[in-house]
Formats: structure tokens, C-alpha cells, sequence
């Protein structure tokens, strides 16, 4: 049995002849018209910008010139000042002079070299004592070990408030396979404010 046909509607149809031709729903008649005619193509429409708004001086918001303009020049200023004035003040109350320091230095060589105890703990701290030694130290430790320092030159020295630092120069001369050479050492001595003095407090 064959497929059914598909049933086109009556109407007008383009036969390919460049007209359009009627068509009954089973055969095409002699009726004929012309196609319409295509008219350009449409160009869509470019949105248009609303026209600016013309803004007013008086509109506008006024803003007030910030004050930190000519605050922050004049607190760096004041800031120099009092820094030049410490550095100044720091000076005169000898924060750079080494002489505390060194003489503190020569008290411990020499309590060290005479075997001075009371002398020795009184410009050294317990710790340093102890790391002198390597043990807990004792007047008894003292008077039994040959001297440790034999004395050095400081070279340079300075405080800052209740500590001080103070490098000595420990160059000596050492005998090494029946010769004698010079041996450049530079110590880093700490020292802190104790008691109402100076003490040496670790060297490195």
C-alpha cells in the first residue's frame, strides 16, 4: 500500500518563473502574479547619546584644602630638631665616651692577673664569671687557676644607656713549632649597668 500524499494548501506558491502562481490544493492553475518586490535592507538606529549636561560653578562641591599641606612639613621639622637635640644631649652626657668602659676592662685584667676576688666580682657579672671558667665560679676556682687574660688594647668603645659594648684588641705573639708568630685577635666585650657601676657581662 503506498504512503499517503502530503496535502498542500491552496495558495499562492513562486513556480520558479519569477511570479507566483495559484495553487487549488490538487493542481496548479492558470492565475499568475508578481512577486513582491524586496525593499532594502534596514539598517538598525545607532543609539543617540543624550546631550551633556552643562554642569554650573556654583554647583559644584566645593572642597576645602586639606590642613596636612603645612602640618606634616612642620611636624618633620620638630622631628629633625628633637632628634639633632638627643644626638647633641646623648654627646655631652659622654653616651660616646669608652672610658667607663675600658677602665672597667684593665680593673678586670688586672683583679684577674693579682688573683683579687673581691675585685673581680665587682666589675664582672655572675654569668661571665661562670663562662670564664667553664664552671660554677668560686674565689677557691681562682686562686688555683693560672691566669685566663693576659690583657688586651681596646680599640673602640661605646654606651647606649645600661649596656656598652667595648672591642679589644688580644694580639699576641705565640710560639708554634719552636717559632714565634703574631696571633690578631679581636674580642667583643658586653658590658651592662649593675649595682651603680659597669660590669663585664659576655665576650664574644
Amino acid at each position: 500500500m503506498d504512503a499517503p500524499r502530503p496535502i498542500t494548501p491552496p495558495g499562492w506558491y513562486d513556480d520558479g518563473h519569477g511570479q507566483l502562481r495559484w495553487y487549488d490544493g490538487s493542481q496548479w492553475t492558470q492565475h499568475t502574479a508578481p512577486l513582491p518586490q524586496a525593499g532594502p535592507p534596514r539598517v538598525p538606529q545607532q543609539p543617540v547619546a543624550p546631550p551633556r549636561q552643562q554642569v554650573r560653578r556654583e554647583d559644584l562641591v566645593q572642597v576645602k584644602r586639606s590642613k596636612l599641606v603645612w602640618i606634616l612639613p612642620i611636624v618633620f621639622v620638630i622631628a629633625a630638631l628633637v632628634g639633632a637635640l638627643s644626638a647633641v644631649a646623648a654627646w655631652n652626657a659622654g653616651g660616646f665616651d669608652a672610658d667607663p668602659l675600658e677602665r672597667t676592662y684593665a680593673d678586670f685584667v688586672r683583679a684577674e692577673q693579682t688573683r683579687d676576688c673581691a675585685a673581680l666580682e665587682e666589675v664582672t657579672t655572675r654569668s661571665f664569671r661562670d663562662d670564664l671558667y667553664d664552671e660554677p665560679f668560686t674565689c677557691a676556682l681562682l686562686a688555683s687557676r693560672p691566669p685566663v687574660m693576659q690583657g688586651g688594647d681596646p680599640v673602640w668603645g661605646m654606651r647606649l644607656g645600661p649596656v656598652g659594648i667595648l672591642l679589644v684588641d688580644d694580639s699576641g705573639w705565640v710560639g708554634l713549632d719552636g717559632e714565634r708568630q703574631r696571633v690578631s685577635s679581636v674580642e667583643t666585650y658586653t658590658l651592662i649597668r649593675q649595682d651603680g657601676r659597669w660590669k663585664l657581662d659576655a665576650s664574644d
